[in-house]
């Protein structure tokens, strides 16, 4: 299926057709502004929490994809929270920084994000909109919009994720509806969450992907020394995960297939003490020298040295569309082994290795095949993840007309 699509940034019609991709978003022309020559934009990009970025994909797509909007001439306005935030990111040519005094997650993400998007319409020619927390609210933005576009994202899809339940649960698969019904356009970042936004609501929608090639890379002896100094580790010697800590991820079961394969060490970055899976976990393997537990870091050079130094990656996620840190991790050239569902095999283009059991995934790793598992850092997927591409990708979607 991958196969038969030259980029991730593309769309079908109502009636399924391809839609004939802008110069630079597909193939590997170069990325080119189709909107060059017309008039240049006021964007505003809402729903997240802000920068400097402190919380997941969402933050590390608009950090990257703002001020790239903004060098291609745009005026650009991202909304953030200033609860619990010591640092504010600095505006620049073309790119300013609002916050407001409200939680940008859980349930005051609702009235923040309809906060945001009543500060920001007047003065945009388009709103991007991060999520569909807001959603219920998406018919009275349409209507308050106007001729201004408004392009949601609609990330993984959150209403399937298993911690939401009953109540809250229903409110956010409302809030979907309404926001994929309403907006003008839709973004997924997958190709499978545009097969489910398709199926469930019949909309299309454009698959923009989260980029890579910004990550850092680091020499071999600046990996070295980070790994031996600040985590006890040695280059090659371990597996490692980079993940949220919640039941979809499969952090529990990646934990007992590598003791079960008596693997030397695993190595798992995740937010441990804010979620009850992770302080369950650091409960249990308390005294368990092989699983190494790392709290929330978010450090550039830190998390880089970890990625270039592991043996191999797993990954276990199972819902939520492109993962960020799947794709963050592909430049490092390691083995990946990923949890087998449709999101990932879209993700990696069908290469690396998979796994769908605890069984399944110990007796891969008593007998890795690191070559077969090992995605080429230079090849396709490269050009696929290229924020530049992303960045021309909502550039003419901001400019384009509703798609139904």
């Amino acid at each position: 299926m991958c196969k038969s699509r030259p980029d991730d940034v593309n769309a079908t019609t109502p009636d399924g057709a391809a839609w004939a991709a802008p110069e630079g978003l597909g193939g590997s022309k170069p990325v080119v502004d189709r909107g060059a020559l017309q008039p240049r934009l006021r964007i505003a990009l809402i729903g997240t929490d802000g920068l400097p970025a402190r919380y997941g994909g969402f933050e590390t797509c608009v950090a990257q994809l703002a001020p790239r909007l903004a060098a291609l001439g745009h005026q650009v306005e991202v909304f953030g929270s200033s609860r619990g935030r010591s640092a504010r990111a600095a505006d620049g040519p073309g790119l300013r920084h609002r916050y407001l005094p409200l939680r940008a997650n859980g349930a005051a993400s609702v009235p923040y994000d309809l906060l945001s998007f009543l500060l920001s319409y007047r003065r945009s020619d388009a709103i991007v909109v991060m999520g569909v927390s807001a959603g219920v609210f998406m018919p009275l933005m349409r209507w308050l919009a106007g001729p201004r576009r408004i392009v949601v994202n609609v990330d993984g899809l959150e209403a399937r994720r298993s911690k939401w339940r009953g109540l809250p649960r229903a409110f956010l698969r409302l809030s979907e509806r309404l926001a994929i019904r309403h907006a003008h356009h839709v973004v997924s970042d997958n190709h499978g969450i545009a097969d489910i936004v398709s199926r469930t609501y019949g909309r299309s929608s454009t698959v923009i992907p989260y980029g890579n090639d910004h990550v850092l890379q680091l020499e071999p002896i600046q990996v070295q020394g980070i790994l031996q100094h600040r985590f006890g580790l040695e280059p090659g010697s371990y597996l490692l995960t980079v993940a949220r800590i919640e039941p979809e991820n499969q952090i529990a079961e990646m934990m007992e297939a590598a003791l079960a394969a008596g693997s030397e060490r695993y190595v798992v970055v995740g937010n441990f003490s804010t979620t009850a899976l992770g302080q369950l976990l650091l409960q249990r393997y308390h005294n368990e020298p092989r699983i190494q537990c790392i709290d929330s870091l978010f450090e550039p050079q830190a998390l880089a040295a970890l990625r270039a130094g592991c043996r191999l990656y797993l990954h276990g996620h199972s819902v939520g569309g492109t993962n960020p840190s799947l794709i963050e991790m592909l430049p490092y050239g390691r083995p990946i082994l990923a949890f087998d569902c449709v999101f990932n095999r879209h993700t990696l283009g069908g290469r690396g290795g998979y796994f769908a059991t605890v069984s399944e995934l110990a007796e891969r790793l008593r007998q890795p095949d690191a070559p077969a598992w090992t995605p080429d850092p230079q090849g396709e997927l490269s050009d696929r993840y290229q924020w530049a591409r992303i960045a021309a990708a909502y550039t003419w979607l901001c400019r384009r007309e509703r798609s139904i």
